[in-house]
């Protein structure tokens, strides 16, 4: 596959990696209305209900190999977002955003360990500055790990996260990424729906427009998101993935910078280091026999 044929797949994943990064802030201000769990169940309910009207003359016509892989990435899925959202009852946004952007280790650390890929001293290199790059970005030197599971919780969601990235890389190839993203969105609404009837809410729900809203768009960017990280990861690698998506904290970082967080000098540094990690992950050298 040519370089062409990948670039308009990772310029695309450059744009969810933007909308992933607005989500933190989305999903904090979402919590002091509802529930973690409730928000999830609520917000991957209603990406189901967008997918089924989209998909529903095709509905009988989905593949058993698009069920096997939604029910698997489903899983993943929602074991990250609904820790991810426990997590963000006690962390803020930005510190969220850099733990959750540990999958960017836990990738190539898999793919050597488990998976006996040799990796390239680009993405070596790529992977080190993004990492450094993300500890600049969110200033983690604050966090303590003794007075707040949190962070904890947030990097087990990272990790589930970079099995989930692998999981697709190795389903999307033999998937219809509309099948896949629906199968994916359906389990996690069961599952999380399953969970609510066992679980006892931190906080009663508050159906204000505010709540309503958050889910809204939380629900457009996930079925969005997870859609295209189908159709995309056909044609991109999942290492090369997972350095895009290290823009995340990036972006979430310019947008709680927006919203009123401090952004200085070091943050400035980190989110550069991130930029040029993804540049420099992108270079091949020649081949010279070719």
């Amino acid at each position: 596959m040519t370089k062409n044929e990948t670039l308009f797949p990772q310029l695309v994943l450059v744009f969810v990696t933007f909308l992933w990064g607005g989500t933190f802030l989305t999903l904090q201000i979402a919590l002091q209305w509802a529930d973690p769990v409730v928000i999830v169940a609520m917000r991957f309910s209603l990406a189901t209900l967008m997918f089924l009207v989209m998909i529903r003359s095709q509905l009988f016509r989905i593949k058993k190999t698009d069920w096997i892989a939604g029910s698997v990435v489903g899983l993943c899925i929602f074991a990250v977002y609904t820790l991810q959202t426990i997590g963000l009852e006690t962390i803020p946004s930005s510190t969220s955003a850099f733990l959750t952007g540990l999958y960017v280790a836990f990738v190539p650390l898999l793919q050597w360990t488990v998976l006996r890929k040799r990796l390239s001293w680009p993405v070596i290199v790529g992977v080190v500055m993004a990492f450094v790059g993300m500890t600049l970005l969110a200033n983690p030197f604050q966090m303590t790990f003794a007075n707040s599971i949190g962070e904890w919780i947030t990097i087990l969601s990272a990790f589930i996260c970079a099995i989930e990235i692998l999981t697709v890389g190795a389903f999307a190839p033999k998937c219809n990424p509309l099948h896949l993203a629906f199968t994916q969105m359906l389990t996690v609404a069961v599952l999380a729906n399953l969970t609510l009837l066992g679980h006892t809410p931190v906080r009663e729900t508050q159906y204000t427009w505010g709540l309503l809203a958050c889910i809204a768009g939380l629900a457009a960017c996930v079925a969005f998101i997870q859609f295209v990280i189908g159709w995309a990861m056909k044609k991109v690698e999942a290492l090369r993935a997972t350095l895009i998506y290290s823009l995340e904290p990036v972006f979430a970082g310019i947008i709680g910078w927006l919203a009123g967080e401090r952004l200085g000098l070091t943050g400035l540094t980190g989110g550069a280091l991130i930029v040029l990690a993804v540049l420099i992950s992108a270079y091949r050298p020649r081949n010279k026999k070719a």
